[in-house]
């Protein structure tokens, strides 16, 4: 994933979000349609003065497409299903990425006045810079570079600006969309190695620009619970407010499930 072309290029105020009561959410292994569905519906349910922190994983590897991205008669369906690999389309943009050995989070919080997505998507991804500093790993944030259109490649071939990354290469790929009064972000922190399986679906050469996962960083990569409690602890250092766990409301569960067959059919995954 990376961050959508149509983001502001300039910052205009720094996110307040002091104000806001943060739900955590730590939610089991699903479908790349129900994973997709729920984002959406938390950004669409979001309450006022709320925001959400989702974590989350996959119950099989998926690749997932930007909103935009050319996919239609690129990748080998029937590869993909021997190797147990299925296909979703996201709700936000940016390019592919296939979730496998990895952490997903999603980030919602309501549109205030004058906020920019630029200054959102630095501030999660400062927060999750933070994260990984206290797992011993010497992450920092891409610096600014030239702009990626959707059909630039997969997302962890290079760095956007803003993006997380260690020695250069990416280790955190995140997209965004604005749905109604609500910012969604989420991405995917890489765990273990495996993106080249998504260009072997394409019949492509290997990327000329790898990815990092923890496993080349760390001795041993920090189980789930560690992993789900840093990036909460860096997350609510940099958004301000009140915190609390929590889980879906009855409407949001509602809302996934009126959205999860759209994001389960073929004309939305391979629309174009």
């Amino acid at each position: 994933m990376t961050v959508t072309a149509h983001v502001a290029r300039r910052e205009r105020v720094t996110p307040d979000t002091g104000a806001l009561r943060w739900r955590v959410l730590e939610d089991a292994p699903a479908s790349g349609a129900f994973n997709m569905a729920v984002d959406q519906a938390l950004a669409a349910c979001l309450r006022p003065a709320e925001g959400v922190l989702r974590l989350y994983r996959w119950e099989n590897p998926t690749v997932s497409f930007g909103r935009n991205e050319p996919a239609r008669g690129l990748y080998d369906i029937e590869d993909a299903r021997r190797a147990g690999i299925d296909f979703v389309r996201r709700p936000t943009g940016g390019r592919a990425v296939l979730h496998d050995q990895e952490l997903t989070y999603a980030v919602v919080l309501p549109i205030t006045a004058g906020m920019s997505l630029r200054a959102v998507y630095r501030l999660v991804n400062q927060g999750l810079v933070t994260a990984l500093g206290t797992l011993g790993v010497p992450a920092s944030m891409a610096p600014r570079g030239p702009a990626l259109s959707p059909a630039a490649g997969p997302c962890f071939e290079h760095p956007a600006e803003g993006e997380v990354t260690v020695a250069g290469r990416k280790l955190v790929g995140s997209a965004q969309a604005r749905i109604g009064r609500a910012i969604l972000q989420h991405g995917s922190l890489l765990l273990g190695p495996g993106q080249e399986r998504r260009a072997d679906l394409r019949g492509e050469a290997d990327e000329t620009s790898d990815p990092i996962s923890l496993d080349e960083i760390l001795d041993v990569v920090p189980s789930w619970d560690v992993l789900v409690e840093a990036v909460v602890a860096g997350l609510c250092g940099v958004l301000s407010g009140k915190w609390h766990r929590g889980g879906l409301t009855e409407a949001e569960r509602a809302e996934a499930l009126s959205l999860e067959p759209h994001y389960a059919s073929a004309g939305w995954t391979w629309r174009r």
